[in-house]
């Protein structure tokens, strides 16, 4: 008798047990009003985010001087009225690195309702005229677009070797050392501001290099002492009358440079 007694204490044990944990389980549940705390707010952040409080109504652009904000947004079809937080950026960036022009693109919110379309662009550095036409080239030689005329006071260049090009592309000439003058070249007459005056520059031979400023014909040579060279042609070139025509040699900078006139 004592065993079955013994046992029929276990079982009731067991059973307090088996309660306890049915209980625990309960309490552990998601109390409803839990899950429609939730979704009420849910409902009214989405109703925030969808308002026209978010809805863009300036749209401004910064580091852009070859493009517009208006043209800027057209190309990714922003629009006035536009939702802020969902616009698609990432793929609006890429859109806009797809141009030649534009080396990077960032877009950023400003809370509540501007769109600020941030834009590292390239600069035309030089000109290479093609077939009756002219291709704008950057500091690296990359093809940016084709014009008829020139736009800018940038180096118009001649003597480089292709058969095509690619718009976005850098230049495939085959005399790959000419188009690293004609590069060197922009970018010192940048250095010196030089890039108010019409140069031509002709590369047929990188060691023998000439350019034409207005009608003087300067003889450079080698671009071994390329700045130097650079340097001293736009300091004397500021101190000849536009309407003068003549030569100036600098090929040897240790020889008197001396400017010769033609009649």
């Amino acid at each position: 008798m004592a065993l079955k007694k013994k046992k029929s204490m276990v079982d009731a044990d067991l059973l307090e047990e088996f309660a306890y944990y049915e209980k625990a389980q309960k309490r552990r549940g998601i109390n409803p009003k839990i899950i429609i705390g939730m979704l009420l707010l849910i409902i009214i952040f989405a109703g925030i985010l969808f308002s026209p409080l978010f809805a863009v109504k300036n749209i401004r652009a910064e580091g852009a001087e070859h493009f517009t904000a208006t043209e800027l947004a057209e190309a990714i079809s922003l629009s006035h009225g536009d939702n802020l937080i969902l616009f698609g950026k990432g793929k609006a960036e890429k859109i806009l690195e797809q141009d030649p022009y534009i080396a990077e693109a960032t877009l950023k919110a400003q809370l509540p309702n501007t769109m600020v379309i941030q834009v590292k662009e390239r600069k035309v550095r030089g000109y290479v005229p093609y077939m009756g036409a002219y291709l704008y080239i950057d500091e690296e030689g990359r093809v940016l677009e084709t014009q008829n005329a020139i736009t800018e006071a940038v180096p118009i260049v001649t003597g480089l070797k292709f058969d095509s090009f690619l718009l976005g592309e850098v230049l495939p000439a085959e005399n790959k050392e000419s188009l690293q003058i004609v590069l060197q070249m922009s970018q010192l007459m940048k250095k010196y501001n030089l890039l108010d005056i019409v140069v031509e520059i002709d590369v047929t031979d990188p060691g023998d290099v000439y350019a034409d400023v207005n009608k003087v014909e300067i003889h450079l040579g080698d671009m071994e002492d390329a700045d130097q060279k650079v340097r001293i042609m736009g300091e004397i070139m500021k101190t000849i009358p536009k309407e003068d025509r003549g030569t100036l040699d600098l090929r040897d900078l240790s020889k008197p440079i001396i400017f010769q006139y033609l009649t």
